[in-house]
């Protein structure tokens, strides 16, 4: 099964946040999912200072739908 990588952000100025895949393919397993998630959430945040990253998601089936956590 695909296994498909999520950040939910939220912004820094009024706080609206979503869901956003940083990368558009899906990964063979969660370890690599995971690892790969780490080294990109740096970079992520630097390339968009207006967002915060909340959480960092590797999800098993289908792509994340864009909906806030439990």
């Amino acid at each position: 099964m695909p296994v498909y990588l999520s950040f939910f952000i939220c912004a820094l100025a009024g706080g609206s946040c979503h869901v956003v895949l940083p990368v558009e393919r899906s990964f063979v397993g969660l370890s690599a999912c995971q690892v790969e998630g780490m080294m990109m959430l740096p970079q992520w945040e630097e390339e968009h200072p207006a967002w915060t990253v909340k959480r960092v998601r590797c999800s098993i089936g289908d792509p994340p739908r864009n909906e806030e956590p439990a």
